[in-house]
C-alpha cells in the first residue's frame, strides 16, 4: 500500500465514529446524511503527494488535500485549503489539516509567501492570505506551543511580503504579481482564447497591462470578478485589507501566547490598518465597505461579499454591521444563498459575479454575521447552502465548485467548465452542518 492509501483507510477509519455528529440536522435536513457520508469518503480521496519536484510542481513535505478528487484541481492551492481545513477538523480529520498547513508553511518558508499553488506557474501571485487563521485553528486543536513558535517565524515572514511588495500610497495594501513580459503575453494569449473573447486591444503594451491586472486579480482569488474594472491591481481590496487586519491581530495573540515582546506592535499595526480601512474602505454613499481605486482616490460601487469581511475580523462598527447586513439582504441575498456580486450589466461574463454563489463566501458570511450577533440571519445562510448541495446532490450524486443562488441548480455564469470539487465545497458544508447542529442543541 502506499503512504497515502494508508493514510486514507485510517482516516476513514477515524471519522466513522463522527456520522452522528450531525444525527439532530439529518433529522431536520433529509439527505444531510448523504451528504455527509459522500464527504468522509470523497475527502481522503483527495490526499496528493510531491515528495519531489517533478511536472512543474513543487515538492512539499507532507501529503495535501487538493480541491478536487481526480482530473482539475490536483495541486495545493493557498486559499482553498483554508475552508476544507474547516470541514477536516470537523470530521475527524485534524492530522490531515495540519499537514495542509504544514506545506503551507513550508511554502511560505521557502518562497517567503504562498504562492498560488505549488506549482512554479503559479509563484508569480499569492492568493488571499489565510495562512494566520489556518494557524489559528490548528492551535486550538493542538495547543502545541512549540508548533507555533516556529509557526509564528515564518508567519512574520509572510505578513512582510505584503507590507513590502503589495503596499500602496495609500497606506493600504493591494494585488499584484511578479509576472515576466514573456509570463504575462503568454496569460493575455490563454485569457483571449479560453476566458474572455472579442477583447478590443491590439498593441503589446496594452496587452501586457491587461495581463497584469488580470494575473493580480486571479491572486484575489476572485478570478475574475467586476469588482475592479479591469484594473485589480489599482485597487486595495476590502477582502485583502480586512484578511491582513485580522492576520496582524492573530499575531498579536500569538505574541502573547509566545510572551515574545511583540504584541504591543502587531496591535499598532491593526488599529492603523483599521483606521484606514473605516476612512478609505467604508461607503456610505452605498451603505457598505468598497473597495478603494487608489490611483484614481476614489471608492468603488460595486456591492460584493467582499463587504462582509471586515464584520468577520471585526473591524465594523455595531451600526456599520447593521447596514451592512441590511445591504446584504437588500441585494445578496436570494433562495438559495448569497450572489457574489450585486446583478449589474458589465461589458465581461464573470464567474465571480451574479448569479453565483462560492461556497467560501457563505462560509466566511456565516462566521462574519455570527460575531456581530445576526445569528438568526447566520443560519439562514447556513441553511441555505446546505439545503442547495443537498438538492444538487440528490441530482447529481456530487458536490460542485459553485452554484446558482437563484435558481438553486449548477446553471451558473462560468469561464471554464465547472469541476466537480470536494475541496471548500465540502469544508463548508461540514462547517454550514456543524453551525446548524450547535444551534439545534
Amino acid at each position: 500500500m502506499k503512504p497515502v492509501q494508508i493514510l486514507s483507510t485510517l482516516l476513514l477509519a477515524v471519522v466513522g465514529c463522527a456520522a452522528e455528529t450531525n444525527s439532530v440536522t439529518a433529522e431536520k435536513y433529509p439527505g444531510l446524511a448523504k451528504v455527509m457520508a459522500h464527504i468522509r469518503t470523497a475527502f481522503p480521496q483527495t490526499i496528493k503527494e510531491q515528495k519531489a519536484d517533478a511536472d512543474g510542481n513543487i515538492a512539499v513535505p507532507h501529503p495535501y488535500t487538493a480541491p478536487c478528487a481526480k482530473d482539475t484541481f490536483q495541486n495545493l492551492f493557498y486559499w482553498d485549503t483554508c475552508f476544507m481545513n474547516l470541514g477536516l477538523l470537523r470530521i475527524g480529520m485534524p492530522a490531515q489539516a495540519k499537514h495542509n498547513t504544514d506545506d503551507l508553511l513550508f511554502l511560505a518558508d521557502k518562497l517567503g509567501y504562498v504562492p498560488n499553488a505549488n506549482r512554479w506557474a503559479m509563484t508569480n501571485r499569492a492568493q488571499p492570505p489565510l495562512l494566520a487563521w489556518m494557524v489559528r485553528e490548528i492551535f486550538a486543536e493542538t495547543k502545541d506551543r512549540e508548533w507555533l513558535q516556529g509557526a509564528y517565524a515564518t508567519l512574520v515572514k509572510e505578513h512582510g511580503f505584503w507590507t513590502e511588495r503589495r503596499m500602496t500610497p495609500a497606506g493600504l495594501n493591494r494585488h499584484f504579481n511578479s509576472a515576466t513580459e514573456k509570463q504575462l503575453m503568454n496569460f493575455y494569449n490563454y485569457l483571449a482564447k479560453d476566458r474572455f473573447k472579442g477583447l478590443p486591444y491590439t498593441n503589446k503594451a496594452d496587452k501586457v497591462a491587461f495581463s497584469s491586472h488580470s494575473l493580480s486579480e486571479g491572486e484575489t482569488g476572485w478570478d475574475f470578478t467586476p469588482r475592479f474594472d479591469r484594473r485589480c491591481g489599482d485597487f486595495c481590496p476590502v477582502d485583502l485589507n480586512a484578511n491582513l487586519y485580522l492576520y496582524e491581530t492573530i499575531l498579536a495573540d500569538f505574541s502573547k501566547v509566545l510572551a515574545n515582546g511583540a504584541e504591543a506592535g502587531w496591535r499598532t499595526k491593526a488599529e492603523q490598518r483599521k483606521k484606514l480601512i473605516q476612512e478609505l474602505l467604508w461607503n456610505d454613499a452605498v451603505g457598505c465597505y468598497t473597495d478603494y481605486d487608489f490611483v484614481n482616490k476614489k471608492k468603488g460601487d460595486v456591492v460584493s461579499c467582499a463587504a462582509l469581511f471586515p464584520l468577520l475580523a471585526g473591524i465594523a462598527t455595531p451600526e456599520q454591521a447593521e447596514k451592512v447586513v441590511k445591504k446584504m439582504k437588500a441585494v445578496l441575498e436570494y433562495d438559495h444563498g448569497l450572489s457574489t456580486c450585486e446583478q449589474r450589466t458589465w461589458p465581461f461574463t464573470h464567474q465571480w459575479d451574479y448569479p453565483n454563489g462560492w461556497p467560501p463566501l457563505q462560509c466566511v458570511a456565516i462566521q462574519a454575521l455570527d460575531r456581530y450577533g445576526f445569528k438568526d440571519d447566520a443560519r439562514r445562510i447556513a441553511e441555505k447552502y446546505v439545503r442547495t448541495v443537498i438538492a444538487n446532490y440528490e441530482k447529481t450524486g456530487d458536490l460542485w465548485e459553485k452554484y446558482n443562488v437563484v435558481s438553486g441548480t449548477t446553471e451558473v455564469v462560468d469561464e471554464y467548465k465547472m469541476p466537480r470539487m470536494v475541496g471548500w465545497t465540502a469544508g463548508t458544508f461540514v462547517f454550514a452542518a456543524d453551525y446548524l447542529q450547535a444551534d439545534l442543541r
